[in-house]
Parts: structure tokens; C-alpha cells; sequence
């Protein structure tokens, strides 16, 4: 019996040396650790590390889907239109001993009027207080909730721009108190008759608190005629804004007001281009040549809205605009008003299903460039309906 066991143990561990020698012939390799993604809460949510690296990265994407409700001149001009836009971005981010690092990118396809197009929305470098690439106009005051004055020119509803191409530098003094200064692409907001030969230089003051925040804002740039016999001019903008969070009635409520005057300079106050209210299509225009003059407009506007949380997911807001743009010559002063308003519930973070409409008027002239295509309505309706999706 001693010599069975002798036996069957003796077999069991030259199986067991057998097998540890074939396993190491095969060359298999002990199990590695699982590397997990790490997040980095420096940078709030959804900011991941980059393995192997130091940055942070971040993906950021929506989808817009609106329904415009149209006032059309025509007969051959659309009712209502259907919009969508899919974005699709980055926010890449590493500290350094010169500050952070950082760079965005985010652009957006859309499908409209049958018809595809693709926008370059942001791609910025930011290294401390410089930033370079396309982004938000260092003039705006970011405050406008609206999605019809939004980017639309003629209303005389804030700056005419949501993007440009610029070069600045913000300094931060602390308190909430911030100075920048840009050369911004003067092309983004006029059509030069000559070649640009100069940029247009921005420069604001901003103070945030807890109570609101106020910023002025101010711009120059040149305007050149294609005759080298005309002199050339000098335009220039100011907006001075304030924003009051109003917590005491509810959490994010809040009232901004702004007042802006422009000399060569209109699309600074929202006017730009040509633009139709009712069955009139106005014409704006920075400068006249008169002789061997240029003779620059001038443009003022006036604008705000006031937003109160109803519940912490809806909130409310109404606002209005008055605004004037007089070109060179007696009797062509052009005005618009409006006044609009909007209910946006918010159900979950980052999606939004909002409405809202706007009712517009204009006022001209005699000598005003404006020109009525049918009827003699100077008013108008629009309306707008909008989900959002941000992730």
C-alpha cells in the first residue's frame, strides 16, 4: 500500500513539473495590470487623463434640431424651415509653469433647405493669458439667451458676430476684475472695398461679482475705398453692459442691459448686410464716397432682457431692442425695435426644449436705403422651437 502512494505521488509531481515546463516552453506571460482611465476633476466633469501623458482631454459634442417659423416677403420664400446641426469637438488641456495650456476645437455639420454646410465654430491655443484661433469676439458680453438675434444682423440686436479669427491677450487682476485686448480679422465684419490693410484692434474691461458682472467693451478699425484718390477713415465702436443676478426672487435669475454706439462700424450694433422685416429689405452701409471722402455712418442701439427661473429646470425671459442707423445724407435715419420672448425647460442636464417668439418693426426715412419687395407691412413675427442634446 506504501508503495501505491509512493508511486501515485511521485507520478502527480513529475505531471505537475511536466506541465510548469511546458507552460514556460509555450512562453506564456504572467497577466499585466489593467491600466483604468483616470479623470481629472481639476477641470470638471467628463475631463479624462490621456494615458500615458500629463493633459487632460475632454470630448464635447450637440445636436441642434430647430422648426423657424418664417415671415417671407415672397411667395417662393420658405414658411418655415427645418434646421439641424451635429457638433462635434475637443478640449485638450495640460498645466505648465507658464499656466495652462490649452487648446479647443469645435465645428458643426448642418442639413437645411435640402442643403449641406459645414462651420468652423472655435479652434483656439490658449497659453496663460494669450489665445490665438477663432473664437467668440472679445467685444461681445455673452449674455444674449436668445436664439433669433443670435449671429443675424439688422436687427440692432448686440454685435453682429458669434465667431472670429483673433490674436489677444487677458489679463486677470483678480477680485473679478479682467482686461483684454485683440487684433481681430476685419473681414469677419465688413466687406472692404479696397484690401484689408489693417485689423481691427478690441479692447474690454470686465468685473464679475457675486451680485453681477459689468463690462465695457471697445473696437477701431479702418475703412478704405478702392479709389487710392478717396481718404482713408477710421471706425470705431463702444458697448457698455451690465448684467444683475436678482437670487433674491429666484436662483439664476438674473437682468442684463446694454447701450452700444458705432461710427463706420454698424455691425458692432447688430446691423450688417442686407436684412428684411415685413416687405422691406434694408440695406446697411459703414461708409459713402462722397468726392474724394469717405463719409462714415453712424449706428446707436439699446438692448435687454430680464430671465427669471420659474422652477429650477424652467426658466422665462422677455427682452426688447431699439436701434438706429443713420448713413451719410439728410432724411435716411433706418429704425428697428423689437420685442421677444422665450420659455426654455431644461428636464435633464445638458438638454433644453425651447420656444420662443419675436415681433419686429421697422422704421425708415424718406432717403433711407430700404426697399419694399410687396405689400407695404413693416412688421413682422418670427418664432422659433428648439431641442438640445450637449454632451
Amino acid at each position: 500500500m506504501k508503495l501505491v502512494k509512493s508511486l501515485l505521488l511521485g507520478s502527480a509531481a513529475g505531471l505537475v513539473a511536466v506541465a510548469g515546463a511546458s507552460a514556460a516552453d509555450l512562453g506564456v506571460k504572467k497577466p499585466t495590470a489593467v491600466e483604468y482611465v483616470k479623470t481629472c476633476p481639476t477641470y470638471g466633469a467628463g475631463f479624462f487623463v490621456v494615458p500615458g501623458t500629463t493633459s487632460c482631454l475632454k470630448l464635447v459634442g450637440r445636436v441642434r434640431a430647430d422648426y423657424i417659423l418664417d415671415n417671407p416677403r415672397i411667395r417662393a420664400n420658405n414658411h418655415n424651415r427645418f434646421r439641424v446641426r451635429g457638433y462635434v469637438g475637443f478640449d485638450h488641456r495640460t498645466a505648465t509653469e507658464y499656466g495652462l495650456l490649452r487648446t479647443y476645437v469645435r465645428a458643426f455639420f448642418q442639413r437645411e433647405n435640402a442643403a449641406d454646410s459645414t462651420t468652423l465654430e472655435y479652434a483656439f491655443i490658449q497659453f496663460g493669458g494669450l489665445t490665438a484661433g477663432r473664437v467668440t469676439p472679445a467685444f461681445e458680453h455673452g449674455w444674449n439667451q436668445f436664439y433669433i438675434f443670435s449671429g443675424q444682423g439688422g436687427y440692432g440686436y448686440h454685435s453682429d458676430i458669434s465667431y472670429t479669427n483673433s490674436l489677444g491677450y487677458t489679463a486677470n487682476f483678480g477680485g473679478g476684475f479682467s482686461a483684454t485686448i485683440t487684433i481681430d480679422d476685419g473681414r469677419e465684419r465688413r466687406v472692404a472695398a479696397a484690401g484689408h490693410a489693417m485689423p481691427d484692434i478690441t479692447a474690454s474691461l470686465g468685473l464679475t461679482q457675486s451680485w453681477g458682472s459689468l463690462k465695457l467693451s471697445g473696437a477701431i478699425g479702418q475703412i478704405r475705398a478702392a479709389n487710392p484718390a478717396v481718404d482713408t477713415k477710421y471706425a470705431y465702436a463702444v458697448e457698455a453692459a451690465a448684467k444683475i443676478n436678482l437670487d433674491m426672487l429666484t436662483k439664476g435669475s438674473n437682468l442684463w442691459l446694454a447701450a452700444g454706439f458705432a461710427q463706420g462700424s454698424a455691425s458692432y450694433n447688430g446691423f450688417a448686410g442686407t436684412f428684411t422685416i415685413g416687405n422691406f429689405t434694408g440695406t446697411i452701409t459703414d461708409a459713402t464716397v462722397v468726392g474724394t471722402s469717405l463719409k462714415l455712418s453712424t449706428s446707436y442701439a439699446l438692448m435687454g432682457a430680464l430671465q427669471v427661473y420659474a422652477t429650477p429646470t424652467v426658466a422665462v425671459s422677455i427682452g426688447g431692442t431699439y436701434a438706429v442707423h443713420n448713413p451719410t445724407g439728410a432724411n435716411n435715419s433706418l429704425r428697428t425695435a423689437s420685442v421677444i420672448g422665450q420659455v426654455a425647460w431644461m428636464p435633464v442636464a445638458g438638454f433644453l426644449i425651447g420656444a420662443e417668439g419675436a415681433y419686429r418693426t421697422i422704421g425708415f426715412d424718406a432717403g433711407a436705403a430700404v426697399a419694399a419687395t410687396s405689400g407695404n407691412s413693416k412688421n413682422d413675427f418670427v418664432g422659433r422651437l428648439r431641442f438640445q442634446r450637449d454632451f
